[in-house]
């Protein structure tokens, strides 16, 4: 899918709610310019500077919103009223971003996170890390931006800020809807319609709509997204916001392109690129150019197809140049090094494996699997006969007892696959495992290994449960244990490795119609130092020090499938933490399935909040018995009358 550059810009940078208080642009702006000249203290001053160049920007006069800006920032460190100064950098990091110029958009959005966190004014983070997260999604460097949205969102969801929600569930949607998992893009964007209406709010009612419409686009159903492209143009032009106009009007051009009605496409592409060029938003003139040439290609007038496209080619040049690059990447660096300190270390080869002990739990392992793949076979083979003979009472019920007795069996040679725990707790303090399948067998695994002074410990969800789910774990753990007890690999390296072989043995490169893949994290645990080097796919861990919990986060793709982007294969980059444990901490991995199980007032999935606060509550108690008591009274009382839906796998272990 070509995503559109149009859910780059659309609709994730205006602040204000002209659409929600129903008076128009001009009038705002002649009221805060005649409070402006009759305010007497300098405070009210920096405010009403601030709101203008927030309404500047909103109607695309970015010019003049970055002059106003520009004053309330000076004025603001004169007076040395933090907040004004904090709003004013958000202002012009607006305004920037609208014209283009990312490495000065996110010069300023840095400035404001960082004052924003000396106050500790939640608002002004979560709105920071919300704008930060917006030039990211601009550079298309996705994984940070998604970083910054959920946090910002966290923060929303704690001062229950709906409309930053909405905005919020919208960007994230984006995100999703680059990366073609429409299922997602789709689940936030009605997230955000839904909070939208709670809102009264118009101009996030258009946004979800625009953004459902270009849903409907990707999947190629033209005639909903153009209903949903109108009914949100309706509320953008009563509104008179020229970027929004523009953007949709790009969006109406590209769908009457592809209905190749091309005398109305290029009506609308051309009104999209001559607001943008007023306005001077460079990304949407840059598509309308693109988009246009492609439309004449279409018709076969090559010279103003030619024409456009060197017009595409200049403006991409002056946005996406070296040197804005290079500036980009040492704000980043700046920004790490804020939030964070990185330390990498490597790890310390070591060859003194016990080959015997291997050797003899590979020759076990592969005969369990065996037998495994064998009882689930039959099981399949069962089932099937199950149907067709339905009407033949004594005959289902015949085959309806050894259906469930092979899949029982099936249950007790993955259980044997399992490591024991006790062996596991020799290794690993406290050691405890909150372990239940939906069904008989189980998707998720654990996997355990250790290696004189290093323990390694994996929690797998596999795609699916039951009988699926089963065939993948069994799969999982023989490639775990041949990777593992090949060398001493860092957790990112077993991550690699194991990635290229579920494809190579699913045979995914070549398209095969088995593309599932994996979620995990991996733990190689340094008992001596007590240090623990953490990867992870998709599955984080968290670390409980006194109470409070840190969640350190994995990278957003599985292992396995072959996932493509833009015709190329997806490259994966897994990296390696490195994590130092006190003597009282508390180490949880985990995999979705607990957070992820429907229930509470709601009816929804828990937050990591809640998922978090309950780890921390089991935390109390060392009884590793005690603690799976206290996780199966959480689930079922989150649960409430919801079934179980996945399987649940929870692993908590201290180092002593």
């Amino acid at each position: 899918m070509k995503t559109s550059l149009r859910i780059v810009i659309c609709f994730l940078l205006l602040t204000t709610n002209s659409f929600a208080q129903n008076r128009t642009a001009k009038s705002v702006i002649d009221s805060l310019r005649t409070l402006l000249q009759n305010a007497k203290e300098d405070t009210v001053k920096v405010n009403c500077l601030n709101n203008l160049s927030s309404e500047y920007e909103d109607i695309g006069s970015y010019d003049i919103a970055l002059n106003c800006g520009y004053q309330a920032l000076r004025l603001a460190q004169q007076l040395k009223l933090k907040k004004g100064i904090s709003l004013a950098y958000t202002a012009l990091g607006n305004a920037y971003l609208s014209k283009g110029n990312h490495d000065k958009a996110l010069e300023n959005h840095l400035a404001a996170w960082k004052i924003n966190e000396k106050m500790g004014d939640k608002i002004g983070i979560s709105s920071s890390y919300k704008s930060i997260g917006n030039v990211y999604y601009r550079q298309r460097n996705f994984d940070r931006a998604l970083e910054n949205y959920l946090a910002s969102l966290k923060i929303a969801v704690e001062i229950n800020n709906k409309e930053k929600i909405t905005d919020l569930y919208i960007n994230i949607g984006n995100i999703y809807l680059w990366q073609s998992n429409y299922g997602k893009a789709l689940e936030n964007y009605f997230r955000a319609l839904k909070t939208g209406k709670e809102t009264g709010n118009k101009r996030l009612l258009a946004i979800s709509q625009i953004n459902i419409g270009n849903v409907y686009e990707a999947q190629g159903k033209y005639d909903k997204a153009l209903e949903n492209y109108l009914a949100a143009q309706k509320i953008t032009e009563a509104g008179g916001n020229k970027l929004y106009i523009a953007a949709i009007s790009n969006n109406i051009g590209i769908i009457y392109k592809k209905k190749k009605n091309y005398k109305e496409a290029i009506f609308y592409l051309k009104k999209g690129v001559n607001l943008s060029t007023a306005i001077g938003v460079k990304d949407l003139t840059m598509e309308g150019y693109q988009e246009l040439a492609g439309v004449y290609e279409k018709m076969k007038d090559f010279e103003n197809a030619y024409q456009y496209q060197q017009f595409y080619s200049q403006i991409k040049d002056s946005i996406f140049n070296n040197e804005s690059n290079k500036k980009m990447i040492e704000m980043q660096n700046k920004y790490e090094s804020e939030k964070k300190e990185k330390t990498i270390l490597l790890l310390n080869k070591d060859n003194a494996l016990q080959d015997a002990e291997v050797n003899k739990q590979k020759l076990i392992r592969n005969g369990f699997i065996g037998g495994l793949i064998l009882a689930l076979l039959l099981a399949f083979t069962l089932f099937n006969r199950f149907k067709v003979t339905s009407k033949q009472k004594k005959i289902i019920e015949s085959q309806n007892f050894q259906i469930v007795e092979s899949i029982n069996y099936s249950k007790k040679i993955q259980n044997s696959l399992l490591p024991d725990i006790s062996d596991m707790q020799k290794s690993l303090s406290n050691l405890f495992v909150f372990y239940e399948p939906k069904d008989i067998v189980s998707g998720d695994f654990y996997y355990f290994s250790e290696f004189e002074k290093y323990s390694l410990l994996a929690c797998v969800d596999c795609t699916g449960h039951g009988v699926p789910g089963g065939f993948m774990s069994t799969l999982g753990s023989l490639l775990l244990d041949k990777i593992v007890n090949s060398d001493l690999l860092s957790p990112s390296e077993i991550l690699t490795k194991l990635s290229d072989e579920i494809i190579r043995v699913l045979h995914q490169q070549d398209g095969g119609e088995i593309q599932d893949g994996m979620d995990l994290s991996i733990c190689l645990i340094d008992r001596n130092n007590k240090k623990i080097e953490f990867s992870g796919a998709r599955n984080g861990i968290v670390v409980i020090t006194d109470g409070q919990a840190k969640r350190y986060k994995a990278e957003l793709f599985p292992v396995g499938g072959n996932y493509m982007k833009k015709d190329a294969p997806f490259e994966r980059n897994f990296k390696t933490q490195t994590i130092s444990i006190n003597q009282n901490d508390w180490i949880y991995m985990y995999t979705d399935g607990f957070m992820e199980q429907v229930g509470g007032e709601e009816g929804v999935p828990m937050n990591y909040t809640q998922f978090e606060n309950r780890l921390i509550a089991a935390t109390k108690h060392q009884n590793p018995k005690e603690k799976n008591m206290q996780l199966q009274t959480e689930i079922d009382k989150w649960r409430g009358k919801h079934e179980r839906d996945d399987d649940v796998l929870i692993m908590g272990f201290q180092i002593i």
